[in-house]
């Protein structure tokens, strides 16, 4: 009887074994000491892209961060807008660095806001450090039957041996669209006439009306408009999974233009822990991958692109600030800077 005991005792010890490690394993960040409320800043209005975007990702980032320390934080949006984004990202830059605050910056938005006023986020690449993106709206230029040979290749040609006589309608002035005219001026010789609309949707009206020739716009202008443009292609390294029908500017002009779009990248303040940072980027690399996240983001129309964590996303926010110094000229040839 005894020797039965012993061997069942020994049976019931080897089938809790599994638990008893499981209880024992320590998540892999337990000891970082992560603040009770986070507070993630919206550098506009509630209820535009940048908001949809913070109120989906952080209930994801909140359950990632709990799998990483053990502990779950309050996430709070705060909205801070003005300014074209400025006071919110002045905000964001003066938070104290203890991980409380974090936020969404838009690129390029935030490299022409410090072009056009220095504020006080100025050098924001050295102010804000990178966490992660993920949601990239690259440009796209479209072009109706008004341009040239019915083509954006006809249309810069036309640009370049009569400047001005072709119209590009766009959000702007200073913005992703704005920047990405003036890259293909640079990169072709062409000059175009740029009229500025207070939008994407009334600069849609303009190329749809054919007040324009063409519109230089986002994936999600073009989506809106392809019906009546005759020509298109895509300021990207590749073709787009949103629009794969649209070709790159290697494809259309036989020169790669580089990469340019409306980002919207997560960072903070300059300062934070190193092992918090640490912690706060794989949180969010964890939380982008959740396929319940994606279904949801692609639900709200968020432009996903692979995610770029850490000092990758550094990497682009260099480009940007990189690609507004490169064309400030123009800029500032157009009136739109001093």
């Amino acid at each position: 009887m005894k020797r039965r005991f012993v061997t069942s005792a020994l049976a019931a010890g080897f089938a809790l074994a599994p638990f008893v490690r499981r209880a024992q394993a320590q998540p892999k960040f337990s000891d970082v000491t992560v603040p009770g409320t986070i507070e993630a800043i919206v550098a506009y209005a509630a209820g535009g892209g940048t908001d949809i975007l913070v109120r989906t990702a952080l209930p994801f980032m909140e359950a990632a961060i709990e799998e990483l320390t053990g502990r779950r934080p309050n996430t709070v949006v705060r909205n801070i807008p003005g300014a074209g984004g400025e006071v919110g990202w002045v905000a964001m830059s003066r938070a104290r660095p203890d991980g409380s605050t974090i936020g969404v910056i838009n690129l390029p938005a935030i490299a022409l806001v410090e072009a056009a006023r220095k504020p006080a986020f100025a050098p924001w690449t050295e102010k804000l450090v990178p966490i992660g993106v993920n949601v990239i709206d690259p440009n796209i230029l479209v072009a109706n039957d008004r341009a040239p040979g019915r083509s954006i290749r006809g249309a810069i040609e036309k640009a370049r041996s009569d400047p001005g006589s072709i119209t590009v309608g766009a959000d702007g002035p200073l913005s992703d669209d704005h920047l990405a005219v003036y890259a293909l001026e640079a990169a072709t010789g062409a000059k175009f006439t740029f009229i500025p609309y207070s939008g994407g949707a009334p600069a849609q009206r303009a190329f749809l009306s054919k007040e324009v020739e063409l519109m230089m716009g986002n994936v999600s202008d073009y989506v809106n408009v392809k019906g009546s443009a005759v020509d298109s292609m895509i300021f990207w390294e590749s073709r787009y999974d949103l629009v794969p029908e649209v070709q790159t500017t290697n494809e259309a002009l036989g020169r790669d233009l580089g990469m340019f779009g409306s980002t919207r990248g997560w960072a903070g303040p300059a300062g934070i822990p190193p092992r918090l940072l640490e912690l706060y980027r794989e949180a969010f690399a964890i939380a982008m991958a959740k396929p319940a996240y994606k279904e949801e983001a692609v639900r709200r129309q968020l432009t996903l692109v692979e995610p770029r964590v850490g000092d990758a996303f550094g990497e682009i926010m260099r480009q940007n600030q990189q690609s507004v110094q490169d064309l400030l000229q123009l800029f500032k040839a157009g009136g739109y800077l001093e």
